[in-house]
């Protein structure tokens, strides 16, 4: 079974801690990680967490982004505008069924959520593999951090029910990021250009078959080199 962590990154208000635990918690998940301050702790999260005191009992606290992020394959980060660097934004329903397709090549995803007053920043939003956004019907305003806590966990939750494990080659999306990112080298594409970004961007979004094929298509490339 894939395994889902949901990232707060540098959350300000305990409440809305207290209130995403309970969220992820009612949908199946459990794993609720935090950048920064342990505001899990604070007796308001505790308050707002009812019934889900064992999810923020066990969420855990990091200094920085990577850390969080070392047993992760796949990051994903959320936000509520449109980023300039990135080509496609995905909606919550098209990332649960991104990752239905990834059950086989994907152990483990993580999805980001930024501050309450500014969301992920540009920096962050560059170290993720994919950016989904929530249709609104009004930009203003957008909802507040636990309220898109839930929408995400309540639209993931099929995979949180999940019960098929996940395979010997569940590593094999990231795997393949580097191998990609050698060929792109190769080719004369930086990861300072548009081409190398966009490239990872649909790799993101592969499907298990893709990915296994384009494994297929850089060790073929790989050992024509060789020769």
């Amino acid at each position: 079974m894939m395994h889902i962590a949901f990232v707060l990154v540098e959350p300000k208000r305990p409440e809305n801690v207290g209130a995403a635990a309970r969220a992820i918690h009612t949908m199946g998940f459990g794993d609720l990680r935090l950048v920064g301050e342990p505001l899990q702790l604070s007796p308001q999260a505790r308050a707002l967490a009812h019934g889900s005191s064992e999810v923020l009992s066990s969420a855990r606290n990091f200094p920085t982004l990577e850390l969080a992020l070392e047993d992760i394959d796949l990051v994903i980060g959320t936000s509520a505008k449109q980023r300039y660097q990135r080509r496609y934004h995905h909606s919550p329903e098209q990332l649960r069924d991104m990752l239905q397709q990834k059950q086989q090549t994907l152990s483990s995803a993580a999805l980001l959520f930024g501050r309450e007053e500014c969301g992920l920043s540009t920096d962050t939003i560059a170290l993720c593999d994919l950016v989904t956004q929530i249709p609104l019907a009004a930009p203003q305003p957008s909802l507040n951090l636990a309220q898109a806590v839930m929408v995400y966990s309540y639209s993931l939750s099929k995979l949180a029910l999940a019960r098929n494990a996940g395979s010997a080659d569940s590593g094999q999306f990231r795997a393949l990021k580097p191998k990609l990112g050698a060929l792109l080298l190769r080719a004369g594409i930086t990861d300072e250009e548009k081409p190398w970004r966009w490239a990872m961007e649909r790799l993101a979004a592969a499907g298990d078959e893709d990915i296994k094929f384009l494994h297929f298509i850089c060790d073929k490339i790989d050992r024509q080199g060789e020769n």
